[in-house]
């Protein structure tokens, strides 16, 4: 059996408490660390305040975004790192074929079978998933 130790000032927190906040911070570490590598969301120095502001709120965005997932999967029982949920979800994949033929491009796309995995994070955050009919149209030029 081994023993953990959390140092803190907060004299009036319980451990259970003090542990909830412990692991909130290991999370939030740990998206920021994914969104810097996982995401490309580096520091990026702007020579605007327009450009810094859209940066911050750009990072802000997919961190929530990363969050939201993530909280909608752990509701189901599925604890994937943001990592592992974009390697699961890479599988999913849609063929697009062009066929030029006089005056007009005929262009055919289809959507992959989506793997178990892929189909429990679709479930998990309410997306549909249905294998959808081959999609069909022609562009004029």
């Amino acid at each position: 059996k081994g023993v953990y130790f959390i140092r803190t000032n907060h004299q009036k927190t319980d451990e259970a408490m003090l542990w909830d906040i412990y692991n909130t911070i290991r999370e939030v570490e740990a998206t920021f660390r994914s969104l810097k590598s996982d995401l490309n969301l580096r520091p990026v120095h702007h020579q605007n305040d327009q450009r810094i502001e859209a940066h911050l709120y750009l990072t802000i965005l997919a961190y929530q975004l990363v969050n939201t997932v993530r909280y909608m999967l752990k509701q189901k029982g599925i604890n994937y790192d943001w990592k592992n949920i974009v390697r699961i979800m890479s599988t999913q994949k849609i063929q697009t074929v062009k066929l030029p033929t006089d005056k007009k491009v005929i262009h055919l796309r289809k959507p992959s079978v989506p793997i178990k995995e892929v189909r429990q994070i679709y479930d998990a955050t309410n997306c549909e998933h249905t294998q959808s009919a081959q999609k069909k149209y022609v562009v004029y030029y």
